[in-house]
């Protein structure tokens, strides 16, 4: 009978230590193996400042601790996206700069804004990082003595070439929201528009120093002289 009581006793022991056993290394293997990183809660458009509201806490495998991504929340406030952040995905540091740091383009390019009418505009389908040729348009100028010309003579124009391959850094609608439905067709419930509503209207560009005056001068001249300045996507 002693011999039945003290197998039992040792059969429960052998039991608990197991599942005690089983218990730790679970424990463990999670403490060891996974941490929790800062993940956008869902998809964060390019150049947007970041707050704390935007992110939640993700397990993710211990490695990724020494890779380059931000580990906190609070890290990743006040800074500002520099490419589309997917939902649920670490944010690499070179994805989310201090607003201080950010830049659109290059030091080497001067980054200006332009308006633009859709139809001008490739049909409004303009995208971040593609690039474009500015085209102006005027009407040519008429020699007052050249008594030969009636009325009823077609006008003829001049198309000239102003900027060549020139960077899109940002687009914009005509209330300045990023135009970004023409993108991927789930932005839309981002910014709570339609297509229709979100067609590029106003172009930031990188351009050489040398082309702001031409570009410049061409936009004025299209708002005063009755011209038109037309863009078109580069030949890759």
């Amino acid at each position: 009978m002693n011999r039945i009581i003290h197998f039992s006793i040792g059969l429960i022991s052998l039991v608990i230590a197991l599942g005690a056993g089983f218990y730790g290394r679970n424990l463990y293997l999670k403490e060891v193996s996974t941490y929790q990183v800062p993940v956008p809660i869902s998809a964060i458009p390019a150049f947007t400042v970041l707050n704390a509201d935007m992110f939640q806490m993700r397990e993710m495998p211990r490695t990724m601790e020494s890779l380059p991504y931000y580990q906190s929340i609070q890290s990743l406030s006040e800074k500002i996206s520099t490419v589309p952040l997917p939902a649920g995905l670490p944010v690499a540091q070179v994805n989310a700069v201090p607003i201080a740091q950010f830049r659109l383009a290059d030091a080497a390019f001067e980054v200006l804004s332009i308006p633009v009418e859709p139809v001008s505009a490739v049909g409004g389908q303009i995208r971040i990082g593609e690039r474009i040729n500015l085209y102006q348009v005027l009407p040519e100028k008429i020699d007052p003595e050249n008594t030969a010309i009636s009325a009823n003579d077609q006008s003829t124009f001049k198309v000239e070439l102003i900027a060549r391959s020139v960077l899109v850094v940002d687009v914009r609608n005509a209330q300045g929201v990023a135009a970004e439905s023409n993108q991927k067709s789930e932005d839309n419930s981002t910014f709570g528009g339609s297509p229709q509503n979100e067609q590029v209207q106003i172009l930031t560009l990188a351009v050489e120093p040398e082309d702001v005056d031409v570009i410049l001068t061409a936009v004025a001249a299209s708002k005063k002289q009755g011209g038109l300045l037309w863009s078109t996507l580069a030949l890759p």
